[in-house]
């Protein structure tokens, strides 16, 4: 799976650069992930940072495609009757993002933008010393195919910089643990951006 991942944003880069531009954006923000609740225990993490950037080449004035690359970190904790009962360290993920755009109009100086497409997150493994404890040790959370949507403003404040504000959903249920003891997190991030623009 990871494979087919990799030759579609391959494929993507190497598309014959014609239409009219391409956009070059760099963003910082926050994101948010789902509660897991399993057997009168909830798996929850808190809100977390985000920093990204993202490549968008328009067809024309009305259609794009862009390619993000996100990294995301979440403090997580188990808790028990809603209070924490141990830490579980940080969940780090990063999700890279392929979306068809539809715009309100390149060439105006607001401009709006929403699509859906495709989605590869990649998550490392969750540690902490009050796993050790607990006897866990380290969890593994697996990597998978989703799917995303993404809407969006924009701000040209000159014809070759501006301002952005984005928000994205990525659907993302890994499994993590053991084989034998597997936990579906409920994570599905929720990304919050804000950003500068180029436009080449």
């Amino acid at each position: 799976m990871r494979s087919s991942v990799l030759v579609i944003a391959l494929a993507w880069v190497a598309l014959p650069l014609f239409g009219q531009s391409n956009d070059i954006s760099v963003w910082v923000g926050s994101s948010h992930v789902g509660t897991t609740n399993e057997s009168g225990t909830a798996v929850r993490f808190d809100r977390g940072d985000s920093v990204g950037a993202s490549w968008n080449h328009f067809w024309s004035s009305r259609l794009s495609a862009e390619l993000a690359v996100f990294a995301l970190r979440h403090q997580g904790s188990v808790q028990i009757g809603g209070v924490n009962a141990f830490d579980i360290g940080h969940l780090r993920m990063l999700p890279v993002t392929a979306t068809l755009q539809w715009h309100l109009g390149q060439f105006r100086r607001l401009d709006a933008h929403f699509g859906p497409g495709i989605a590869y997150v990649r998550s490392d493994d969750i540690h902490s010393s009050d796993l050790d404890t607990a006897g866990v040790g380290t969890v593994r959370v697996k990597s998978r195919i989703g799917w995303t949507v993404d809407g969006g403003l924009s701000y040209g404040i000159t014809p070759h910089l501006g301002v952005g504000a984005d928000a994205r959903y990525i659907g993302y249920r890994p499994s993590s643990g053991p084989s034998n003891a597997s936990l579906k997190l409920r994570l599905n991030p929720v990304i919050y951006s804000l950003g500068l623009r180029w436009r080449l």
